[in-house]
């Protein structure tokens, strides 16, 4: 299996013999896709869960309040928006969603309206930095929105919650992965077409896989530095495109 990666990580002429051999096809990429997506999904887990700590330790320094037919409701006398700071988080209450950059230079963050939950998590791989992950009101019907239900909620997402979220973004990634690859087969065969050959879709098949692992390994790197996601397909277009040419055809 490690040579099958190393193998793919090569490209060019090295394609022949990932085309022509079926042995360890799927769990060389497998090993790569779930290893690799585990990684993002548990520094995006970490990171949420560490802004969800933060904002509940702000949470009691809210007033009451709850969300009645799309309206945030406050108590008598008082008027939104209401901000509170703590623990380097800051919670907003506000009637409709604010425009600028409200939180300021808050790592954490949470800006409440009467129609949906706006998360800034820190960093999370992949989104550049002060990105909200919203959350419309309307995925807690049935649910109460006031600031008890929705302080439990937040406390019950920081512990068992993060990491159920992280489990399904890893199977996720890992069929959004084979997608990605059929699509690089399917690249590389149309173009080795284009010359005259036809290695056949086992061969290109194989390709696309292995022309998507180093996109994944690259992936990871957005942990530390941010990779456009064209420079991850261009990538894997030349590797499957230039591979196809050195299959034979059947």
């Amino acid at each position: 299996m490690g040579r099958r990666i190393w193998y793919s990580l090569l490209g060019g002429s090295v394609y022949r013999r990932v085309g022509s051999e079926r042995r360890g096809v799927y769990a060389a990429f497998l090993a790569v896709a779930v290893t690799t997506a585990a990684a993002l999904a548990v520094v995006t887990a970490l990171s949420t869960a560490r802004a969800l700590t933060a904002i509940t330790a702000a949470w009691s320094d809210l007033p009451a309040f709850s969300v009645s037919r799309g309206k945030l409701i406050l108590p008598q006398g008082m008027q939104p928006p209401v901000r509170v700071a703590a623990d380097g988080a800051v919670v907003l209450l506000d009637s409709g969603t604010p425009t600028g950059n409200p939180l300021g230079d808050a790592p954490f963050g949470l800006i409440l309206t009467g129609s949906e939950l706006l998360l800034r998590a820190g960093s999370v791989p992949g989104a550049p930095a002060g990105t909200y992950r919203k959350i419309p009101l309307s995925a807690l019907n049935g649910f109460p929105i006031d600031k008890a239900s929705l302080g439990t909620l937040l406390r019950d997402l920081a512990s068992a919650g993060v990491w159920l979220e992280a489990a399904i973004e890893i199977l996720y990634a890992v069929v959004r992965d084979l997608v990605r690859a059929a699509v690089i087969a399917w690249l590389g065969l149309i173009s080795a077409r284009l010359i005259g050959r036809d290695p056949g879709w086992p061969q290109a098949w194989r390709v696309g896989l292995a022309a998507w692992t180093l996109p994944m390994l690259a992936e990871v790197a957005q942990i530390a530095v941010p990779v456009p996601g064209w420079a991850l397909w261009m990538v894997a277009c030349v590797y499957a495109v230039t591979g196809s040419f050195f299959l034979n055809p059947f």
